[in-house]
């Protein structure tokens, strides 16, 4: 999936990252748009980006994706920053996040 580009709104954008979970995703959101980069990040499937909308966290892989011209530049930029994590570290990594989310809503 990574690479492929798909029309969003009459707009080209481009998979520059696939994530394990939607968190991670918008962590590489976050590092894109600080350096100027127009981003969406999508849900594998269509309800995973209305339960995002609802406020709702999903489960799941997630796709980050930037306008087709500034791909080569974000992925780039991933390559140069983004740790990938995997394994027993993911899965700290996500529990740490559900902590964090937990303790944001109280």
């Amino acid at each position: 999936m990574k690479g492929q580009s798909m029309t969003i709104n009459g707009d080209t954008w481009t998979v520059v990252d696939v994530a394990p979970a939607f968190e991670l995703a918008e962590m590489v959101a976050v590092i894109l748009e600080e350096e100027g980069f127009a981003v969406q990040t999508r849900g594998a499937n269509g309800m995973s980006d209305v339960l995002t909308h609802m406020g709702t966290q999903s489960v799941g892989e997630a796709f980050v994706l930037v306008p087709e011209k500034d791909a080569d530049a974000a992925l780039q930029l991933i390559a140069d920053t983004v740790t990938d994590y995997e394994g027993e570290d993911i899965d700290a990594l996500l529990e740490e996040l559900a902590l964090e989310s937990e303790e944001d809503t109280h």
